[in-house]
């Protein structure tokens, strides 16, 4: 069923994209001469949204062309992978990629993307998490998400990121989750959490959105995934102190893409842009007024990084096909 729906909703967004692309000369000596599109696997206002504008906005002037934001939300991000992975390898289509959400949707759901063949342009940050409870909820500590019945767990779908980080967690602390699936982004998952539909999720730590839940008193925050306790919340202690140091790499990794296949000269482009635009003080000062930080890894530099996420989840596969079911 997901393979059908991903289909269909693919054909009809990649006449989008080929619109605003247009057609490639037979030769394009100049590379990029017009607009180049960025996918975005989310709704607008969240962590992958926001950076990915952030990182956009000076990008354009570095290449002296438009870069046209599409946000492409639905399936846990697969439907923009998918059309990522199916774009023209000319460079004028690229994308956010979540990882480790990615690679369980690649390992455990019908996809068409490969990660391992994505040209990678590189990281943008590392988001850490919270766990955090609707304030109407008498769960405030470990023992109590271990003594509860079931633990309802809002998220837009199977395979982003913060369903990786759930599913871990439940089955690493030994709690019962159950999914409710099906929200339009976090904004809607932290919503849903206030209006009594679910019981907890975790947070972005680095999501100015995402910590008013908290900062405002709707939500209770529980643990961090930190090696040391976030100064905003000093009583809220690490998943570390709490037992389970393991769950310390569960972050929100933000990776920009572009199609398999790319020619090295303008992925050379790409990769040159991106590193001029994440260190450019706009885009720091960006950052900072989202109280979040960059966290850069540039071109194949990245593939390391992958292939440690790759192996945590392959260790763990029991776990995601029971969470799956």
């Amino acid at each position: 069923m997901i393979r059908r729906y991903c289909f269909a909703v693919l054909a009809g967004l990649f006449l989008v994209v080929a619109g605003a692309q247009g057609s490639l000369a037979a030769k394009d000596d100049k590379f990029p001469s017009k607009a180049i599109t960025w996918l975005i696997n989310a709704s607008p206002g969240g962590g992958f949204d926001l950076h990915s504008r952030a990182v956009a906005r000076v990008m354009r002037k570095k290449l002296g062309v438009n870069i046209i934001i599409r946000n492409v939300p639905g399936a846990g991000g697969i439907i923009s992978w998918n059309l990522l992975s199916a774009a023209r390898p000319d460079g004028y289509t690229i994308g956010i990629v979540n990882l480790p959400g990615a690679i369980v949707s690649e390992l455990f759901k019908e996809t068409q993307y490969k990660l391992k063949e994505f040209s990678w342009v590189g990281r943008i940050s590392a988001a850490p998490y919270v766990w955090a409870s609707g304030k109407q909820y008498n769960l405030r500590t470990l023992k109590d998400f271990q003594q509860a019945k079931e633990v309802l767990i809002t998220e837009s779908g199977y395979g982003t990121t913060g369903w990786v980080n759930a599913a871990l967690t439940a089955a690493t602390m030994k709690f019962k989750p159950k999914f409710i699936m099906g929200y339009g982004g976090a904004p809607a998952s932290n919503m849903a959490i206030v209006r009594g539909e679910g019981h907890a999720r975790a947070l972005g730590l680095d999501s100015p959105g995402q910590m008013a839940y908290i900062n405002d008193g709707k939500m209770t925050p529980t643990w961090v995934y930190l090696k040391k306790r976030d100064p905003r919340y000093p009583d809220v202690p690490t998943v570390g102190e709490l037992g389970f140091p393991q769950l310390n790499v569960l972050a929100a990794n933000r990776v920009v893409a572009a199609p398999p296949k790319m020619p090295k000269d303008r992925m050379a482009v790409l990769i040159k842009a991106f590193r001029a635009a994440i260190e450019d003080p706009e885009t720091q000062a960006a950052f900072k007024g989202m109280r979040a930080k960059t966290a850069p890894i540039y071109g194949d530099d990245w593939l390391p990084e992958m292939q440690t996420m790759f192996e945590l989840i392959e260790g763990n596969a029991e776990v995601f096909k029971k969470a799956l079911k």
